[in-house]
């Protein structure tokens, strides 16, 4: 039982170590991974840009990071803490999908208008739709309006 408490003990200071890793992102295109601080250490391997690290030990200029490529130094200049991961397909999709949102919104938004084009009040309901049909209650209000609304004789 004496060694069970001691070996959870250790299994819990080895990983609270990396639990209070901050996650970085590089941000150049190429950022070398080396086994000591400074220039002339060994390349371990190679960071492309938006790849993320998890900073260990901040020693000024170098900090030591672990990645999925291991562990060793970088400079600290070529991270931030902000992702730029986002590829060009997935903004396109973002967008479409906002316009896409944004219109079904507009078509629901100015219902009660379309609905009311051949009501004697069409005009009246078109500008409060337009002005407070943003209010859910005024926008149920103009949609039973314009449902029970009586027709122009023409």
């Amino acid at each position: 039982m004496k060694y069970l408490k001691v070996f959870l003990f250790l299994c819990a200071l080895a990983i609270s170590g990396n639990a209070f890793a901050e996650t970085y992102y590089v941000n150049t295109e190429v950022l070398n991974l080396r086994s000591c601080e400074g220039t002339d250490c060994k390349i371990l391997g190679k960071l492309t840009s938006g790849e993320s690290v998890e900073l260990l030990e901040d020693k000024g200029e170098w900090v030591k990071v672990q990645t999925d490529k291991g562990e060793g130094f970088v400079i600290k200049r070529s991270l931030t803490t902000q992702s730029y991961g986002s590829s060009i397909g997935e903004v396109i999709f973002s967008i479409i999908l906002i316009v896409i949102i944004a219109w079904i919104a507009l078509f629901f938004y100015l219902l009660p208008s379309k609905i009311a084009a051949n009501n004697k009040n069409a005009n009246k309901i078109y500008r409060v739709n337009l002005f407070l049909g943003w209010i859910p209650i005024i926008w149920l209000i103009l949609f039973v309006a314009a449902l029970i609304g009586e027709s122009r004789e023409e």
